[in-house]
């Protein structure tokens, strides 16, 4: 086995490789070239420090390593079925972790889906310790639009910003999120939109999101003033009364983040986890 960069391939040999060592995972997520370029975009990957694991001239694994100011991520690791038990993923991290160490990072984050036992076990024996829960969630459009949840005439003010006020809001956040809402991660999405809301009981929140024809992404609330339950559910329902027909995503929120039974009350549900993680040079 040998371990190359992946600046050595291209974006095509890079994509069939991932998608070949999903085929069987416990959440696939394929990728096609546009998404895996763009993928790499917003998350600062580096390709010169994200490894392929190459067998006599196939490749049989990879993984990518993001880098930014102090941290590095370890994403999508994938290895083909026929290589696992191998050591192949270990070799995978270990050459991660050292060129994290060449960065002079003091930090390292990843997330792996809950019941990915093989992974989450490697990435424990590798020094990594568990931080807290991540939730997937979705909310499918709705013809109600929940409207026994929050009654639209409590709303006073609702302002529309553009991106440039909507990363001003969220480098803001008191929290500490995930790689993916980061704010240099939305910083790299284009047309990015913030709407701001004051109710008449002088409730304040907002929410940023990035419209599709189809589908509404990269959804992430603040409440600056009142209850974060009831901020949040009407925040999205205002967001939700302007974009009835979008599906909509929400990823890596804090699984005890007191916002989030807000998103329950406008009908998002849990997909799917991930266990964050780190590890300390």
């Amino acid at each position: 086995m040998e371990i190359l960069s992946a600046d050595q391939f291209t974006l095509e040999q890079l994509t069939e490789a991932y998608n070949r060592t999903r085929v069987d995972y416990i959440v696939p997520m394929p990728m096609n070239v546009d998404t895996l370029r763009e993928y790499n975009r917003v998350y600062d990957v580096d390709l010169s420090g994200s490894p392929v694991a190459v067998h006599e001239g196939e490749i049989i694994g990879l993984g990518m390593l993001g880098r930014r100011e102090e941290r590095s991520w370890i994403t999508r690791l994938g290895v083909l079925p026929s290589g696992r038990k191998h050591g192949v993923g270990r070799t995978l991290m270990s050459f991660m972790l050292e060129r994290s160490q060449e960065w002079g990072v003091p930090f390292a984050w990843l997330e792996v889906i809950k019941g990915n036992e093989p992974a989450h076990k490697l990435f424990h024996r590798m020094g990594f310790i568990d931080t807290r829960e991540l939730l997937v969630t979705r909310r499918p459009p709705s013809r109600n639009q929940e409207s026994t949840v929050f009654d639209p005439r409590e709303l006073l003010h609702l302002r529309t910003h553009n991106q440039d006020v909507a990363l001003e809001f969220l480098q803001q956040r008191p929290e500490w999120p995930a790689w993916t809402n980061q704010t240099e991660s939305l910083a790299n999405v284009p047309n990015l939109t913030l709407i701001e809301i004051q109710l008449k009981d002088g409730s304040v929140g907002w929410v940023s999101y990035h419209a599709s024809l189809l589908r509404l992404t990269r959804i992430i609330v603040g409440v600056l003033v009142g209850d974060p339950v009831e901020t949040t559910t009407a925040v999205l329902h205002t967001l939700h009364r302007l974009h009835p027909t979008q599906d909509a995503l929400a990823e890596n929120i804090p699984a005890d983040d007191p916002k989030w039974p807000g998103f329950q009350k406008m009908g998002y549900f849990e997909t799917f986890r991930r266990v964050e993680m780190v590890k300390e040079f």
